[in-house]
């Protein structure tokens, strides 16, 4: 059961956040309450608005509406803009609020957001990053990551609930721990595709028929990953609609080779990657599903 006294603000509907923010209005309307958001293009709101979601004009309206602040951007920059005005508003205010930022970033960020506003103690900052693609988003079925003060991660998992199928408590105030641990699970994934774009690739050019090899996918590794990735392969599909583009998977692999190297080890697979992206970007091909890692091997341009 939520608690009727929290009043929950939204800033960020990209792709992923749109899909939680709905969720998350679905399920404070059962409580007899709203989401409060906002956007910096507002006409991404509009739907929520219909469905009687509060538009904020600013984030200084998101915080005065709101005690429990839940942040979904797409990059680092981003993230350090929107917080720098956030905690500068919340420096004003003495009634506590709960900041929930979601996106996934470099540790170091989380740290830097976690060390500012414990300046101001009577608020509290999580770092929840989520794993999933857009529809999974939309479904409600995201597996979340929490770290931070164990009481504020306690109060929200109802809220957490309306938006996954899994919540993973790191049971930690490190919030750093939370991005690691996101950007070590993008790892998996990015590593998967690299797996499958090389093994599809070359049953291709062996002939091997398409059906029976993704038959072979999904009795031996029947998982979504390994499932979607590899159809949509085999489809020869580059859309990024319901998936990742490459210039953020490009981020995301930065980020992770970036925490390897903090940690004195290397992630060799993930160069790979990273260096298959980079050949689509400057193809002008940025926006692609990152799945289209297998086209760079087909034309024979890896390294």
């Amino acid at each position: 059961m939520a608690n009727t006294d929290i009043r929950v603000g939204w800033i960020g509907l990209g792709e992923m956040g749109h899909g939680m923010a709905t969720n998350l209005h679905k399920f404070l309307a059962t409580q007899g309450s709203h989401l409060t958001v906002w956007n910096r293009s507002p006409s991404k709101a509009d739907t929520l608005q219909a469905s009687g979601a509060i538009v904020a004009s600013s984030i200084e309206d998101v915080v005065t509406k709101s005690n429990v602040i839940f942040t979904s951007l797409s990059n680092d920059a981003a993230v350090e803009s929107v917080y720098a005005q956030l905690f500068a508003l919340a420096s004003k205010i003495q009634d506590p609020i709960i900041f929930v930022e979601v996106s996934t970033i470099h540790p170091s960020v989380a740290t830097k957001n976690a060390d500012q506003l414990a300046a101001y103690p009577q608020h509290s900052y999580l770092q929840c990053p989520v794993f999933g693609r857009p529809p999974a988003a939309i479904a409600a079925r995201l597996v979340w990551v929490a770290s931070g003060p164990e009481a504020a991660i306690q109060k929200l998992r109802p809220y957490f609930a309306s938006m996954s199928t899994s919540i993973i408590d790191l049971k930690t105030t490190n919030v750093a721990s939370a991005s690691s641990f996101k950007l070590i699970g993008n790892f998996f994934v990015v590593g998967t595709i690299e797996l499958l774009a090389e093994g599809l690739n070359l049953a291709e050019r062996a002939d091997i028929d398409k059906t029976a090899m993704l038959q072979f996918i999904e009795t031996f590794f029947p998982t979504p990953s390994w499932i979607g990735y590899s159809q949509k392969m085999a489809e020869r599909s580059t859309t990024k609609a319901g998936g990742f583009a490459v210039t953020l998977g490009m981020k995301d692999v930065g980020h992770m080779r970036k925490l390897a190297e903090d940690h004195g080890t290397s992630l060799p697979t993930a160069d790979l990657a990273y260096t298959h992206l980079e050949t689509l970007k400057a193809e002008g091909k940025g926006d692609q599903d990152w799945s289209s890692i297998i086209d760079v091997l087909r034309e024979g341009k890896q390294q």
